[in-house]
């Protein structure tokens, strides 16, 4: 029954982004985004991966009211840090996995920024960087600024997700005061992945996270995440599926163009979600990729062999 009601949502899904009038309405809102043109290295040969399409979510920390300690807070006008980023491949099958990129990750295109960084010079910039670190391809780029994000899920009715300890960071305003399984709102979902110093409920006592393992946490949540929102869709109503893509849309960036069939079949997947192992760096955030880092990529089903034409 379950999964009766998982084709039927997805069904309604690609009908209500398809509906004449409503389809124009949603695209007005949505903004464009240019593909940076990606080859591949010499040497590669064909391989079954080449057959898949490989989508970027990305969640971006623009629409986040922010305090004036915060950081990030003098973030130039129009340009956003990436919180979270997410590849997905699409298998000619109908299968997909995930793969959660670390946003410490450095880019080995000669600037040597995190990933987060990346984003502030345009997607295109952020495409190009993954591409050069771990070898992938992005044939489709999807983000969602944080005020999106929550809203999203907040017209979806929450996101379900499983909880192990009780979590809370006042820096993140997060707070979760229950372990297990239970739905969230859009808010704390969008703390979960922005949280960098969480304390955890353990045996009676607030324990606080590593740096290394918060930001572990960060990626699983954002792969978690994107699958709940995932499922959430694909069991919607239509009136659901309305108010979901309507509210969120003025929030989206799109690039490598808008294809139904896709997404069709990517929310009716069994999504398999992995973290991106890498090497982290001294004392601090910072993490590199490294060749066990293509492997888990490869496993997953990507192609790692792309290279930015110079």
């Amino acid at each position: 029954m379950r999964r009766v009601i998982r084709v039927c949502g997805a069904t309604l899904l690609v009908l209500v982004l398809t509906a004449t009038g409503f389809a124009a309405a949603v695209a007005a809102r949505i903004t464009p985004v240019s593909m940076p043109e990606l080859g591949f290295s010499d040497t590669a040969e064909p391989t079954p991966q080449d057959d898949g399409v490989v989508y970027m979510f990305v969640g971006a920390d623009s629409g986040i009211e922010r305090s004036d300690s915060d950081v990030q807070a003098e973030t130039p006008d129009g340009q956003a840090r990436a919180d979270a980023i997410v590849l997905v491949r699409l298998s000619p099958t109908g299968t997909a996995s995930a793969v959660s990129i670390p946003r410490d990750m450095l880019s080995l295109d000669g600037s040597w920024e995190p990933m987060s960084l990346k984003l502030l010079d345009g997607p295109e910039s952020l495409m190009r960087g993954v591409c050069d670190t771990i070898g992938v391809t992005v044939d489709r780029y999807v983000s969602i600024d944080g005020a999106g994000f929550v809203d999203a899920i907040d017209a979806l009715g929450g996101v379900d997700v499983d909880v192990d300890h009780p979590v809370r960071d006042t820096a993140a305003e997060l707070s979760i005061e229950r372990a297990g399984r239970q739905t969230i709102d859009g808010t704390t979902a969008l703390a979960l992945v922005r949280s960098r110093h969480p304390e955890q409920l353990i045996d009676g006592r607030w324990k606080g996270v590593s740096e290394a393992d918060g930001a572990k946490q960060r990626s699983a949540w954002a792969a978690t995440l994107l699958d709940g929102v995932r499922t959430s869709i694909s069991e919607a109503g239509p009136a659901t599926l309305v108010r979901t893509v309507w509210s969120s849309s003025d929030a989206l960036s799109l690039g490598g163009g808008f294809h139904p069939g896709e997404l069709q079949r990517l929310s009716q997947a069994s999504l398999k979600v992995s973290e991106l192992p890498t090497n982290k760096i001294g004392d601090g955030r910072a993490i590199l990729a490294d060749e066990s880092s293509r492997g888990a990529l490869t496993l997953a089903g990507f192609n790692t062999e792309c290279v930015v034409p110079h």
